[in-house]
């Protein structure tokens, strides 16, 4: 005789990760804000139903609308009266500093803007990008690095630095004429929350020094910036080094 198993008790990924017990709807909401960051659920894609979610987590109604409430006060889903849920599509240019409007910054200024890809190589993570990614002294990450320009002048040298697989998928993609924050959600699928930036001066080390046109020692501004994903897991470290005498880098601060 064979018996119908009934279905195991319904654990987002992060619950079962992390062994904490979580109110139902926000199990619910977990799962399918994974869905969206992982790109499971594209930009545009309609959610389904609140029937077919109460069928597929065996809930109520009132419990999928909570959890619909906070994917979309998450700004992660938009309701269209009579045609259902939608997940939102992501900005074109996020407004999250330098490293993610370079290109877009020198265009608004009527500038010819490009970059040329500079190297991509494994290396040891340097302290301050293995303490933010949470990695061993010993572990290598991807070094995606491009000198930018701005009417065919140096201005910039661009090192991203993150996890091996992440960074390869970055790297095929077109980082001469696209940031690299509007690739990540147009093209790789994530959604950012926040970019943690430092900025700094610094002596400019012997190649940068020569892919910038300037000598070696001469003083650089350098920007260190992490972007966060929509979960609050900072993704790659940028060390971003501008020659001071043809970039400026501005703040407005807001109470």
């Amino acid at each position: 005789m064979i018996g119908i198993i009934p279905n195991p008790p319904y654990r987002s990924r992060r619950q079962a990760e992390h062994n904490v017990l979580l109110p139902k709807f926000k199990e619910i909401e977990n799962e399918i804000r994974q869905r969206i960051v992982s790109n499971s659920l594209v930009p545009g894609a309609k959610l389904p139903s609140e029937a077919e979610l109460m069928a597929e987590f065996s809930v109520s109604r009132i419990t999928v609308r909570q959890a619909l409430a906070g994917l979309h006060n998450a700004g992660l889903i938009e309701k269209v009266n009579g045609k259902g849920s939608f997940v939102t599509r992501p900005t074109d240019t996020p407004s999250l500093g330098a490293l993610s409007g370079f290109y877009e910054t020198a265009r608004a200024r009527g500038k010819l803007a490009y970059g040329k890809l500079a190297g991509v190589r494994l290396v040891r993570a340097p302290a301050f990008v293995a303490a933010v990614l949470n990695l061993d002294a010993s572990e290598k990450v991807l070094s995606v690095a491009t000198v930018r320009y701005w009417d065919d002048a140096p201005v910039a040298y661009f090192n991203l630095m993150g996890r091996e697989a992440l960074m390869r998928r970055l790297a095929q993609e077109d980082l001469e004429t696209n940031d690299a924050m509007s690739l990540f959600e147009s093209r790789l699928g994530y959604r950012f929350k926040e970019v943690a930036m430092e900025s700094s001066a610094v002596a400019a080390p012997a190649e940068v020094a020569r892919r910038l046109g300037v000598a070696e020692g001469d003083p650089l501004l350098r920007l260190r910036s992490t972007p966060y994903d929509i979960e609050g897991v900072p993704l790659f470290c940028g060390e971003l080094l501008f020659r001071p005498d043809r970039y400026a880098y501005k703040w407005t601060l807001k109470r």
